[in-house]
C-alpha cells in the first residue's frame, strides 16, 4: 500500500496481494485511519478541526422557506481519504432544450442545444455541424462517463446555465422546499448524467443568467436552489448541491485542503430595464410590467438591477471576510461570468488574498488561462472558462471528430503542490493540460489602488471588488452571451 490512503476496500484488488485476506484488510483499515489522523493533524495546525463524522458527502442545512435564506452558508467540511490521485470534473452551460408539451414521443425526446448560431443572432451566426450541434450535450456527457471510468471524480463543479433557454419553466417565488414538476430535471439532468461512474457524484454549483430566465428574472431560479432538498423524490438522485446564491465549503484530503467559494456573478447581465433587451435579465421587453418574485425578490422590474447589485455587495463583503481568514492550501472561486467583467476588481481580489484558481462558464467554449498565457490579466492566478457543456451551440465551428475547444469539460487532478487542469473534448481528446500552482497573497499594488482613489476616512472605503458590481443600474459595457 505504500503511503497511499485508501477508502472502501476493493476485494478484487486484495486477492492480488501476498498477504492473507484478514491481514490485508486490517492493514488497509489501519492506513485509512492513519489518513484520517493526518487530516486531523492538518486541521489542528489550521486551528479548524473537522467533525468526527467528516465524510465524502456534502451536507446542506435544512430546506429554507426562501431560496435566498441560506446566502452565505458554510457547509460542513468534507473529507476524502481514498487512494490518490484526486479528480474533480468541471462543466458549464450544459442543459439543453426539451419540449414541455406534445405527444409522448416528443416528451421523451433528448435535449438539444439552444441554437445560438442561427442567422437570427447576427454576429454569432455560423454553419451548423450535423451530428455535433444537434447532440452536443450528449456527446460531452458520453466523454464524461468514459473519463470517469478511470478518473473516478469525487464531485463535479457546475458553473451554471443549467437549463436553456430560460431556466426551469416555473415562476419564481415558490418556497424552496416546494418542488414544481416540469420534467426538465429528469430529461436534462438525471437521465443524461447517469451511469455507475458519475451517477452518484454530487454537483456543486451556482446559477447562470439563463437560470434566472436569460432575458427576464422570473424563471424558476429558486427551483434550481430548491432541488438541493429533493432527496430521493421527484426522480432525484439526491446529488444536487446549490443551497444558495453564494456559499462556501472546505474539502480535506490527506495532505491538503481546499476552500471553495461559490459566487453569483449575474449582476454583470442585469442592466437598467431599457437597454440590451435580448440579454438583460432586468429588461423591460420580456419581463411583465408587474414582474416580481415575491418576498425573496426582486419585487419589481425597476428594482431588479438594484437587487442584483445588493446581492453582489453582500457577497463581496462575505467572500473578502472569509478569504482574509483562509488557511487552506488552495482557495478556488466558482462562478458563472468570467472575470473579464469587472476585471480590475478581480485583479484586486486575487492579488490581495492570493486566490489560486477561478472557475467560470458563460462563454460557449472551453478556455484555460494559466499563469503563462499571454493576455491573462489575473496572472499568476489562473482561470478557466467551461461554457462548452452543450446546452447551447458553441461560439466557434466544432469539428466532427471533436478535436476542438468548442464543446467539452475539464478534469482537475488535485494535489498539495499543483492542480493539473486537463481539457477534455466532446470527442474524448485531451486538448490541453496545464499546471496551476498556489499563489501567495501579497497585498495590493499601489498602481492598482490608484485606479480606485479613496479620500477622507478610510474606515468607510469601498473595496474595489465590491465596487465593480454596485453601479449596474447604469449602463456598462455589455457582456452579451
Amino acid at each position: 500500500f505504500g503511503s497511499s490512503c485508501v477508502g472502501p476496500l476493493d476485494l478484487s484488488q486484495v486477492t492480488r496481494t501476498a498477504l492473507p485476506m484478514e491481514l490485508t484488510v486490517a492493514v488497509a483499515e489501519a492506513v485509512r485511519v492513519f489518513c484520517l489522523l493526518l487530516i486531523a493533524g492538518l486541521a489542528i495546525a489550521a486551528d479548524d478541526i473537522p467533525t468526527a463524522n467528516c465524510g465524502p458527502r456534502f451536507q446542506s442545512p435544512g430546506a429554507p422557506l426562501h431560496a435566498t435564506d441560506l446566502n452565505g452558508a458554510s457547509l460542513p467540511d468534507v473529507c476524502f481519504v481514498h487512494m490518490p490521485p484526486y479528480h474533480v470534473f468541471v462543466l458549464g452551460d450544459w442543459g439543453g432544450v426539451v419540449p414541455l408539451q406534445g405527444s409522448p414521443e416528443q416528451l421523451a425526446a433528448d435535449p438539444v442545444p439552444a441554437d445560438h448560431r442561427s442567422k437570427a443572432f447576427g454576429a454569432h451566426h455560423r454553419e451548423f455541424v450535423a451530428g455535433v450541434d444537434d447532440c452536443a450535450q450528449q456527446r460531452v456527457a458520453k466523454q464524461m462517463k468514459a473519463r470517469a471510468n478511470t478518473s473516478r471524480p469525487d464531485y463535479i463543479l457546475n458553473v451554471g446555465d443549467n437549463f436553456y433557454w430560460g431556466g426551469i419553466a416555473a415562476h419564481c417565488g415558490a418556497p424552496a422546499f416546494q418542488h414544481v414538476g416540469t420534467g426538465q430535471w429528469q430529461r436534462v439532468f438525471e437521465k443524461v448524467y447517469d451511469g455507475p461512474d458519475i451517477g452518484d457524484q454530487q454537483w456543486l454549483g451556482v446559477l447562470g443568467n439563463h437560470d434566472y430566465g436569460g432575458y427576464m428574472f422570473t424563471a424558476g431560479w429558486d427551483q434550481v436552489i430548491g432541488y438541493t432538498w429533493a432527496g430521493n423524490q421527484h426522480g432525484s438522485s439526491d446529488r444536487w448541491v446549490t443551497p444558495a446564491q453564494y456559499w462556501k465549503t472546505r474539502v480535506w484530503y490527506p495532505d491538503f485542503s481546499i476552500d471553495y467559494y461559490f459566487l453569483d456573478s449575474n449582476v454583470f447581465t442585469a442592466w437598467a430595464p431599457d437597454v440590451f433587451m435580448g440579454h438583460n435579465i432586468c429588461g423591460r421587453e420580456h419581463n411583465l410590467a408587474n414582474a416580481n418574485c415575491g418576498s425573496e425578490g426582486p419585487n419589481s422590474l425597476d428594482e431588479c438591477p438594484l437587487w442584483f447589485s445588493r446581492l453582489w455587495s453582500e457577497q463581496a463583503d462575505w467572500v473578502e471576510h472569509h478569504l482574509s481568514q483562509a488557511k487552506s492550501e488552495w482557495q478556488i472561486i466558482v462562478t458563472h461570468v468570467p472575470p473579464d467583467a469587472g476585471r480590475e476588481g478581480w485583479q484586486y481580489l486575487v492579488e490581495k488574498y492570493g486566490v489560486d484558481l477561478i472557475i467560470t462558464g458563460h462563454r460557449h467554449n472551453q478556455e484555460i488561462w494559466d499563469s503563462d498565457r499571454e493576455g491573462n490579466f489575473l496572472a499568476p492566478t489562473s482561470f478557466v472558462v467551461s461554457g462548452g457543456g452543450g446546452g447551447i451551440t458553441s461560439q466557434g465551428v466544432p469539428r466532427s471528430d471533436g478535436n476542438d475547444d468548442q464543446y467539452g469539460f475539464f478534469d482537475l487532478v488535485l494535489s498539495k503542490d499543483e492542480i493539473n487542469v486537463q481539457a477534455i473534448t466532446h470527442g474524448g481528446q485531451l486538448r490541453r493540460s496545464v499546471i496551476v500552482r498556489p499563489r501567495e497573497a501579497k497585498g495590493v499594488s499601489k498602481a492598482l489602488l490608484l485606479k480606485f482613489p479613496m479620500v477622507g476616512d478610510r474606515s468607510n472605503e469601498i473595496s474595489p471588488f465590491k465596487k465593480i458590481g454596485m453601479g449596474m443600474k447604469e449602463t456598462p459595457m455589455p457582456l452579451l452571451l
